[in-house]
Protein backbone atom coordinates (compact mmCIF):
# COMPACT_ATOMS: atom_id res chain seq x y z
CA UNK A 1 0.00 0.00 0.00
CA UNK A 2 1.30 3.43 -0.89
CA UNK A 3 0.88 6.41 1.39
CA UNK A 4 -0.18 9.82 0.19
CA UNK A 5 0.00 13.22 1.82
CA UNK A 6 -3.70 12.78 2.67
CA UNK A 7 -3.22 9.39 4.36
CA UNK A 8 -4.71 9.27 7.82
CA UNK A 9 -2.35 8.95 10.81
CA UNK A 10 -3.84 5.83 12.35
CA UNK A 11 -1.19 4.90 14.89
CA UNK A 12 1.89 6.08 16.74
CA UNK A 13 3.94 3.54 14.76
CA UNK A 14 2.85 5.11 11.47
CA UNK A 15 3.55 8.63 12.80
CA UNK A 16 7.02 7.48 13.88
CA UNK A 17 7.73 5.93 10.48
CA UNK A 18 6.98 9.19 8.69
CA UNK A 19 8.35 11.35 11.48
CA UNK A 20 11.80 9.78 11.64
CA UNK A 21 12.33 10.40 7.92
CA UNK A 22 11.04 13.97 8.32
CA UNK A 23 13.39 14.57 11.27
CA UNK A 24 16.41 13.48 9.24
CA UNK A 25 15.34 15.73 6.39
CA UNK A 26 14.94 18.71 8.73
CA UNK A 27 18.31 18.08 10.35
CA UNK A 28 20.04 17.87 6.94
CA UNK A 29 18.18 20.67 5.18
CA UNK A 30 17.25 23.13 7.91
CA UNK A 31 20.12 22.57 10.35
CA UNK A 32 20.15 22.74 14.12
CA UNK A 33 20.47 25.51 16.64
CA UNK A 34 24.18 25.76 17.38
CA UNK A 35 23.51 27.79 20.53
CA UNK A 36 22.12 24.66 22.17
CA UNK A 37 24.44 22.25 23.93
CA UNK A 38 22.73 19.18 22.49
CA UNK A 39 20.68 18.12 19.47
CA UNK A 40 16.89 18.50 19.55
CA UNK A 41 14.84 15.44 20.40
CA UNK A 42 11.41 14.67 19.00
CA UNK A 43 8.87 12.75 21.03
CA UNK A 44 5.54 11.48 19.71
CA UNK A 45 2.63 11.48 22.16
CA UNK A 46 -1.07 10.90 21.98
CA UNK A 47 -2.66 14.12 23.20
CA UNK A 48 -4.98 14.37 26.15
CA UNK A 49 -8.68 14.47 25.39
CA UNK A 50 -9.75 17.99 24.49
CA UNK A 51 -6.22 19.17 23.62
CA UNK A 52 -6.07 20.27 20.00
CA UNK A 53 -2.38 21.18 19.69
CA UNK A 54 -0.50 19.28 17.00
CA UNK A 55 2.94 20.07 18.41
CA UNK A 56 5.04 22.20 20.69
CA UNK A 57 8.66 23.12 21.22
CA UNK A 58 10.13 23.17 24.72
CA UNK A 59 13.17 25.38 24.36
CA UNK A 60 14.40 24.79 27.92
CA UNK A 61 15.20 21.16 27.13
CA UNK A 62 15.36 21.41 23.31
CA UNK A 63 12.49 18.96 22.85
CA UNK A 64 9.90 18.91 20.09
CA UNK A 65 6.67 17.17 20.98
CA UNK A 66 4.34 15.94 18.26
CA UNK A 67 0.75 15.05 19.19
CA UNK A 68 0.29 12.60 16.34
CA UNK A 69 -3.39 11.92 16.90
CA UNK A 70 -4.18 15.63 16.45
CA UNK A 71 -2.29 15.85 13.15
CA UNK A 72 -4.88 13.75 11.34
CA UNK A 73 -2.97 13.17 8.11
CA UNK A 74 0.55 12.97 6.72
CA UNK A 75 0.53 16.55 5.44
CA UNK A 76 -0.31 17.97 8.87
CA UNK A 77 2.25 15.70 10.53
CA UNK A 78 5.00 16.89 8.17
CA UNK A 79 3.98 20.53 8.50
CA UNK A 80 3.94 20.24 12.29
CA UNK A 81 7.42 18.71 12.38
CA UNK A 82 8.79 21.47 10.12
CA UNK A 83 6.99 24.16 12.15
CA UNK A 84 8.35 22.95 15.48
CA UNK A 85 11.79 22.34 13.97
CA UNK A 86 11.84 25.98 12.89
CA UNK A 87 11.05 27.00 16.48
CA UNK A 88 14.19 25.20 17.68
CA UNK A 89 16.18 27.41 15.31
CA UNK A 90 14.61 30.62 16.63
CA UNK A 91 15.50 32.72 19.71
CA UNK A 92 12.65 31.28 21.77
CA UNK A 93 13.57 33.18 24.94
CA UNK A 94 11.83 36.12 23.23
CA UNK A 95 8.69 34.12 22.43
CA UNK A 96 6.64 34.96 25.52
CA UNK A 97 7.26 38.71 25.22
CA UNK A 98 6.31 38.63 21.54
CA UNK A 99 3.23 36.54 22.29
CA UNK A 100 2.12 39.01 24.96
CA UNK A 101 2.68 41.95 22.64
CA UNK A 102 1.19 40.53 19.41
CA UNK A 103 -0.84 37.46 20.38
CA UNK A 104 -0.31 33.95 19.01
CA UNK A 105 -1.48 34.56 15.43
CA UNK A 106 0.57 37.75 14.94
CA UNK A 107 3.65 36.60 16.84
CA UNK A 108 6.57 37.08 14.38
CA UNK A 109 8.09 33.73 15.42
CA UNK A 110 4.82 31.93 14.63
CA UNK A 111 4.46 33.75 11.31
CA UNK A 112 8.00 32.74 10.35
CA UNK A 113 7.43 29.09 11.40
CA UNK A 114 4.22 28.96 9.33
CA UNK A 115 6.00 30.41 6.30
CA UNK A 116 8.81 27.85 6.62
CA UNK A 117 6.39 24.93 6.90
CA UNK A 118 4.55 26.18 3.80
CA UNK A 119 7.86 26.51 1.95
CA UNK A 120 9.27 23.08 2.82
CA UNK A 121 6.48 20.55 3.33
CA UNK A 122 6.10 19.54 -0.33
CA UNK A 123 9.87 19.27 -0.84
CA UNK A 124 10.20 17.16 2.31
CA UNK A 125 7.30 14.93 1.25
CA UNK A 126 8.73 14.38 -2.22
CA UNK A 127 12.05 13.44 -0.61
CA UNK A 128 10.65 10.86 1.85
CA UNK A 129 7.71 9.50 -0.17
CA UNK A 130 9.79 6.94 -2.13
CA UNK A 131 11.36 5.71 1.12
CA UNK A 132 8.11 5.10 2.98
CA UNK A 133 6.34 3.65 -0.04
CA UNK A 134 8.94 0.96 -0.68
CA UNK A 135 7.40 -2.47 -1.02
Amino acid sequence: MGYTIRSKIESRAFALKIGRYAERWCRSNMGTNRRKKYEPTITYYKSMEGDLDMGEYRYWDNEIIIYYNNCGNVKNLIRTIIHEWQHQLQPMTKYEALDTKYGYRKNPLEIEAEAVEEKHYKELWMSIKPKINRV
